[in-house]
């Protein structure tokens, strides 16, 4: 996978809506049989998130996490999952998947921007990843 940099206009490239901020946050994804879950990376498109088995491309899912202190619930659909290489000396592998938000509703979508951008002033190192 080529990295993406952002082009002229800061949008990013390779297909990148917009730009991930590297986080570290508990959550759940629901489904068949719910699970625990790490976001890695957040962006108003989607998250990639750290699991204990590998998700299916294409599964549709519920995610749960706490943004700000408050409940945030997303309908997401798996786009790639493959193990995660930094688990490999681990007794079991953990994996990454990455999740794209469907249908986010208007209210939701302001929370999770207002959330990005407060985390990106209170950190003013955190620079967008867009890989």
């Amino acid at each position: 996978m080529t990295p993406s940099r952002p082009t002229a206009e800061g949008q990013p490239r390779g297909g990148r809506r917009s730009p991930r901020l590297d986080i570290d946050l508990p959550a759940s994804l629901a489904g068949r049989s719910p699970s625990a879950a790490t976001l890695v990376d957040l962006s108003l498109g989607g998250c990639l998130a750290r699991c204990e088995r590998p998700l299916d491309p294409g599964t549709i899912l519920d995610l749960r996490v706490e943004l700000g202190g408050a409940p945030f619930t997303a309908k997401v659909r798996v786009c790639e999952s493959s193990v995660d290489g930094t688990s490999l000396s681990q007794p079991r592998p953990l994996y990454l998947a990455g999740l794209e938000f469907l249908g986010l509703p208007a209210d939701e979508e302001r929370r999770l921007r207002a959330f990005l951008d407060a985390e990106r002033r209170r950190r003013p190192r955190a620079r967008p990843s867009h890989s």
